[in-house]
């Protein structure tokens, strides 16, 4: 009994120790397992705290179409420059606010420290607004109060989204289109709260100028700029706080008082800004004493394009000119607008002043001018016509003064400028900015928000399927046996 008692001891021995290494190698894999999982864990944890640390800018791209969430350059530089404390209320419910709205937001805050976001529910909180005078709006819902230090500006919703309609008079339907205005009204807001000294726009009366239009007076106020008629006949100087006058179409010529006032204005850094029609130049000298006075002068006749790539169809002095490189012209250009000139007449140069002169808009070689302007009774090219390049429109400057002068007064009517998307009016802001010197006010366009659909066609959809349900499953499913015989070997 002993031998057999002895013989099953080493036996029950070797079990026990075959047991012991089986259990700690497990405990060994199980503790290495469990450790990485807590090492990746704790990566995980540390990436998505960096990650939320990180601006919206860099963790939300911008795949809209027409980048409805990225801000201009000119934003950027207004935004950035500001040093005084501004509030951006979001006046919405908890729950209620507009996404699209609340991300434009965060984007300007990230800019600027001054700049805080806050989402304010009036309904929560009726005494908010008392401290304001809203009674001229009709306040929406998603609206925005910039607020800088009391002085404020509300942004409401429907100038944030703003549509429009148009009809067919054919078959008595209403089209609509609508555009994401919220950056050029909240860079405006923001612009307007924290300026000491917002620029005066005088308009000039007294020689049959034309009104300006109230879309157009609209656009000068949402810049900032505070507008007002002016008689030179009632002054003997120009008002001290006048940053530009525009003179629009006059239809009589200017007094030789009146001309002299200019000039000498102008000279001390006086900036106009001069619309005209079609004129004889005989009949506005003293008018042209003054655009002399800047190196610049008009050449009788109506421009005509000979290249039909370059004027309305069918309306060879409709013009659609080559836009030339300037401060005012820039963001035209790179949008890859088209501007439209009718019943334009060529501008050049006096050759006898110190002011600089830019042309910004010249036609194609092909271009004539008919030396009879509006008098003339055909339009198709005739022997006599001289042929060449014109420029229906130009900017000079001499010291602080400064001149732009567009040869179409009608490039303003809100038709024809439909036609061109809104540049000519935009073209008009430009200059005027310009003038004024808020050339970071230039070009901030509202974004169309109409759906744009994606076409793919059939050799693009066989090639994307093929990718999508052939070449990346097979690939992943390769790579699995890939790495199932590697550890099977080990």
């Amino acid at each position: 009994m002993k031998r057999e008692f002895a013989s099953h001891t080493p036996r029950k021995t070797g079990s026990r120790e075959k047991l012991r290494r089986m259990f700690g190698s497990r405990f060994r894999a199980g503790s290495y397992s469990t450790f990485a999982a807590i090492i990746v864990i704790a990566i995980a944890v540390i990436v998505n705290l960096a990650v939320n640390a990180l601006p919206s800018t860099v963790t939300q791209l911008d795949m809209t179409t027409n980048s409805i969430y990225s801000l201009s350059d000119q934003t950027k530089a207004i935004v950035r420059s500001v040093d005084k404390d501004v509030n951006l209320y979001l006046l919405a419910a908890q729950g209620g606010e507009d996404a699209t709205v609340s991300r434009l937001l965060d984007r300007y805050a990230e800019l600027n420290d001054h700049l805080k976001v806050s989402t304010v529910d009036p309904t929560a909180q009726p005494t908010f607004l008392d401290s304001y005078d809203l009674s001229m709006y009709q306040l929406y819902a998603n609206s925005v109060l910039v607020d800088c230090e009391g002085r404020y500006r509300l942004v409401n919703y429907t100038d944030i989204y703003v549509t429009d309609y148009s009809m067919d008079y054919e078959s008595y339907n209403y089209s609509t289109t609508t555009s994401f205005n919220g950056e050029n009204e909240l860079t405006n807001a923001i612009h307007y709260v924290t300026s000491e000294n917002l620029p005066k726009v005088y308009t000039l009366t007294g020689h049959g100028e034309a009104e300006l239009d109230e879309d157009i007076v609209a656009m000068i106020e949402q810049d900032n700029m505070e507008t007002e008629a002016l008689s030179l006949l009632s002054y003997e100087e120009v008002p001290d706080d006048a940053s530009a006058i525009v003179i629009n179409a006059p239809s009589g010529d200017l007094s030789e008082d009146e001309a002299e006032l200019l000039t000498q204005w102008m000279s001390s850094g006086g900036r106009i800004l001069l619309l005209t029609e079609n004129f004889a130049t005989e009949d506005m000298p003293n008018l042209l004493k003054v655009t002399q006075s800047m190196g610049l002068t008009a050449q009788d006749g109506l421009v005509v394009e000979g290249d039909n790539r370059m004027h309305l169809n069918g309306y060879p002095y409709y013009l659609l000119p080559d836009l030339d490189s300037h401060e005012i012209t820039d963001s035209l250009i790179d949008g890859r607008y088209y501007v439209l000139m009718t019943l334009a007449q060529p501008i050049v140069e006096t050759g006898n002043s110190e002011a600089t002169v830019s042309f910004l808009m010249t036609t194609s070689s092909s271009a004539y001018v008919k030396a009879d302007g509006l008098d003339a009774e055909s339009v198709q090219k005739e022997e006599g016509d001289e042929t060449g390049t014109f420029h229906p429109a130009a900017a000079s400057e001499n010291g602080d003064g400064k001149l732009c002068w567009f040869t179409s007064a009608e490039m303003l009517n809100s038709r024809l400028d439909r036609m061109v998307s809104g540049a000519n009016s935009n073209l008009f802001m430009n200059a005027l900015n310009w003038m004024c010197d808020q050339v970071e006010s230039i070009s901030i366009r509202s974004k169309s928000l109409d759906a744009t659909g994606l076409t793919v066609t059939g050799a693009q959809s066989s090639f994307w399927s093929a990718i999508m349900i052939g070449i990346i499953p097979i690939s992943l499913i390769a790579a699995g046996i890939l790495i199932y015989m590697r550890r099977k070997r080990r």
